[in-house]
């Protein structure tokens, strides 16, 4: 196990969000271009990238839930496609530590994590889950944020830190690649090589190479010939099996071949050479994406905002916004809580909001459709008014981008058009210092909207009350040791006033049993906890214990160590009914609070709802559908 000092060097690592006064390269190491694979978005290094580095900047993620449920009245087929096209572009909340918001749980998010796509042989990149599910909050409550009297409750995300992390060496212009799961990259099948294809064969040729170097001389051209012809056939029928026609397609037509793929990187780049762009084509055709980073905003109760990474020109795209629109978009993300919904969420039936995504949303007083903005960190951004604000929106005018046809497109049509056809640049308006805070003016009517809200905000939470919510408890317990039950059955507060749970992180060594003896005379089985799988290479960080799918709920039974040499516990996880077992040895890293279903801050009724305004003399007379002066009904907004 890793010493408690050195883990949380690691987690500190992991987890702080980059501030505007931390050193950032003046290299862009990051760009967003047309993929290699097909007419859709992708990122590229602009720099080479090492095993384990995080490739881009750490950015915000937007939880929503239950939009099926809610969106269940939907007529016609086509309107649930529309729907679940936009849906397609975002990724599960198990994957972003969003999973305990509600019963289904969908992720927005920006930047290379959205622009990158997959390749069944080529995964390079990772989701890094450790990053968001031990995620601290120190820097923002450090700030003077107050969760409990703050009317910027509820109105931002708090999920932060994602990080996408290279799981292989990546040179420079080779496009990122992502594990979007074994169905969507057809890892099955056979005639196409999956990733485990290029990494046995890359080592099989290095094994060939050493023999035909060793002995193509001594037999001479004809054996050798029919050696390699007998390793291609009749080896790889009995090793490969039915990979073999993926595998045998990785291999040169003839020996003298082999030393060349080797030499080009691997099987992998080799056959598919159009993966790797030249940098100063990337410089002049792309976008780069880690020109903002992260930190805390200047803006009263905004929470997170973007700061600059590098100094920026005016007239310089600071970032690049590929858009996803949403059909209806208003009526999509509102929530009408029927009676059983509203017993259980602890709300009033009837009661209809907004989804927190609502805020994020691009949208026109004279269209129904609302428009996701999935640029890096583009999420940050906060509201500057006319005054303060230091970029304003413009369209794409790169070549691989179809942006002109986009935008003849109808509404209905619009959820058709890839995100690479629909892309807006964040141009400076001025010229930008290094850790400048990047503002963007929201329009009157949100301007309105949030001083009407901060106006009323002390009467409106008056006689409100809240429980400790997961980000403050985790703060608490980053030093402080997790209670145990029997600790936790002390608290004046009930297990029903209770708005956050303890979750564990638990994967286990199931060879290694033991049997400890209960009062009752019966056996309780006892596991160590371990943090990736005894069996198998771990070759992807996603396959550890600090994953989503192995987040857990638990109850702490024990604790031992403290401090300096770091806490350990004995804990019993909710895992299948009837499946009695204790895990122990769990590290006070492998242990967290999370807010129960519905209970976090985003899902209240008074947090602030209201989308950012799209800027009129840019916005397309094709989108246009809602006719009136004022576009929409009024009743369609909150």
């Amino acid at each position: 196990m890793v010493k408690r000092s050195h883990f949380a060097i690691f987690l500190t690592s992991v987890t702080s969000v980059l501030s505007k006064k931390d050193t950032t390269s003046d290299e862009c190491g990051v760009y967003l271009a047309e993929s290699s694979t097909d007419h859709v978005l992708g990122s590229f290094a602009g720099k080479p990238y090492r095993r384990d580095d995080a490739i881009g900047s750490r950015d915000s993620v937007v939880q929503f839930v239950d939009i099926r449920e809610h969106n269940r009245h939907l007529a016609g087929e086509d309107d649930g496609q529309r729907l679940e096209n936009f849906l397609g572009t975002c990724w599960s909340g198990d994957s972003t530590a969003g999973m305990n918001e509600g019963a289904e749980v969908i992720s927005a998010v920006g930047g290379p994590c959205f622009s990158s796509t997959g390749h069944v042989g080529m995964i390079n990149a990772v989701i890094y889950q450790h990053s968001t599910l031990l995620r601290t909050d120190t820097d923002l409550l450090s700030s003077g944020y107050d969760e409990t009297t703050s009317p910027g409750r509820g109105a931002f995300t708090t999920y932060h830190n994602l990080t996408l992390l290279a799981v292989d060496k990546i040179p420079v212009g080779m496009e990122i690649f992502l594990d979007f799961g074994m169905e969507y990259n057809q890892y099955d099948d056979t005639q196409k090589a999956n990733i485990d294809d290029y990494r046995k064969m890359d080592e099989a040729m290095g094994k060939m190479v050493e023999f035909f170097n060793k002995h193509a001389e001594s037999i001479g051209e004809k054996a050798a010939s029919e050696v390699y012809e007998f390793m291609k056939k009749d080896v790889l029928d009995l090793t490969a099996e039915k990979r073999a026609p993926a595998a045998r397609s990785l291999l040169p037509d003839t020996y003298h071949g082999l030393q060349g793929i080797i030499d080009s990187g691997g099987s992998a780049l080799f056959s598919n050479p159009e993966v790797v762009k030249d940098l100063d084509w990337l410089k002049m055709n792309g976008y780069c994406q880690d020109n903002l980073v992260a930190g805390i905003s200047t803006i009263e109760h905004a929470g997170r905002g973007a700061f600059t990474s590098r100094d920026m020109r005016k007239g310089e795209v600071v970032a690049p916004i590929p858009l996803v629109a949403l059909n209806q978009g208003r009526s999509a993300l509102s929530m009408m809580e029927s009676e059983e919904d509203a017993e259980e969420h602890g709300t009033e039936a009837g009661t209809r909001t907004q989804q927190l995504l609502y805020n994020y949303m691009l949208e026109h007083p004279k269209s129904s459709a609302l428009f996701l903005p999935a640029g890096g960190l583009t999420f940050n951004i906060n509201h500057g008014g006319k005054k303060k604000s230091n970029v304003k929106m413009m369209w794409s005018t790169k070549e691989w981008s179809n942006g002109e046809a986009a935008r003849e497109f109808g509404v209905n049509d619009l959820s058709l058009v890839g995100a690479v056809d629909l892309i807006l640049e964040l141009v400076a308006t001025r010229p930008m210092k290094k850790g400048e805070e990047v503002l963007l003016d929201y329009g009157d009517d949100w301007a309105k909207a949030w001083n009407e809200h901060v106006s009323k905000w002390d009467e409106v939470t008056k006689d409100a009350t809240y429980s400790k919510s997961a980000m403050i408890l985790n703060e608490i317990h980053r030093v402080q040791p997790f209670p145990t039950s029997d600790e936790t059955k002390d608290d004046d507060e009930d297990e029903e006033q209770r708005g956050a749970v303890i979750v564990c992180q638990l994967l286990y060594d199931e060879d290694k049993i033991e049997r400890r003896r209960n009062q009752d005379g019966t056996r309780t089985k006892v596991y160590p906890w371990i943090p990736h799988p005894v069996a198998g290479e771990v070759h992807l960080k996603s396959e550890s214990a600090f994953r989503g799918i192995n987040r857990v709920g638990c109850d702490i039974l024990e604790r031992s160590g403290d401090e300096k040499s770091g806490y350990k516990y004995v804990v019993h996880p909710h895992m299948v009914e009837g499946l009695e077992i204790l895990v122990k040895n769990v590290p006070h890293d492998a242990i967290r609070y999370v807010d129960k279903p519905y209970r976090s801050a985003q899902h209240e009724l008074s947090a602030f709802r209201h989308t950012i305004r799209f800027p009129d003399d840019i916005f397309p007379k094709a989108w246009r559908d809602l006719v009136g002066e004022e576009g929409h009904d009024t009743k369609d907004e909150l």
